[in-house]
C-alpha cells in the first residue's frame, strides 16, 4: 500500500505539471508570443523534462529496478494517452508510436539516474 501511495503521488505530480506547463505554453501561444513551431517544440520538450524529472523522483523512492518503475511510469502516461485519444477519436500514426518510444525511453533513463543518484545508508 505504501508504494501504491508514492507512485500515486509521483503520477499526480506528472499530471499536474504537465496541465500547468501546457496551459502556460498555450496561453503564450494564443497571444502571439511565441509562434507554431515553437509551440510545438515547447509541448514536446516540457512533456519530456516533466517526465524525466518525475521518473528521477520515482527511482529516488524506490529499492532497486529503476528501468521497472521507469517502464511503469511510462506505461501509466502512455495509457492515459491512448484513453485520450481513443475518447477524442484522433487516428494512430507512425509519429504516435514513435513519440510513445520517447516517452518510455525517457522515464527509464530517468529512474534508472535517480536509483543510482539516491544516497546510499
Amino acid at each position: 500500500m505504501d508504494y501504491l501511495k508514492k507512485f500515486g503521488k509521483i503520477l499526480l505530480l506528472t499530471f499536474g505539471s504537465i496541465l500547468i506547463l501546457g496551459l502556460i505554453i498555450s496561453v503564450l501561444y494564443h497571444f502571439d508570443i511565441i509562434s507554431n513551431n515553437i509551440y510545438n517544440i515547447l509541448k514536446l520538450i516540457s512533456v519530456l523534462v516533466t517526465l524525466f524529472i518525475n521518473a528521477i523522483l520515482l527511482g529516488k523512492n524506490t529499492d532497486k529496478y529503476g528501468l521497472i518503475e521507469g517502464l511503469k511510469l511510462g506505461a501509466a502516461f502512455l495509457l492515459f494517452m491512448i484513453v485520450l485519444k481513443l475518447i477524442t477519436n484522433n487516428s494512430f500514426d507512425i509519429r504516435t508510436f514513435i513519440y510513445s518510444f520517447i516517452i518510455l525511453l525517457t522515464t527509464c533513463v530517468g529512474a534508472i539516474i535517480g536509483i543510482n543518484k539516491k544516497e546510499k545508508k
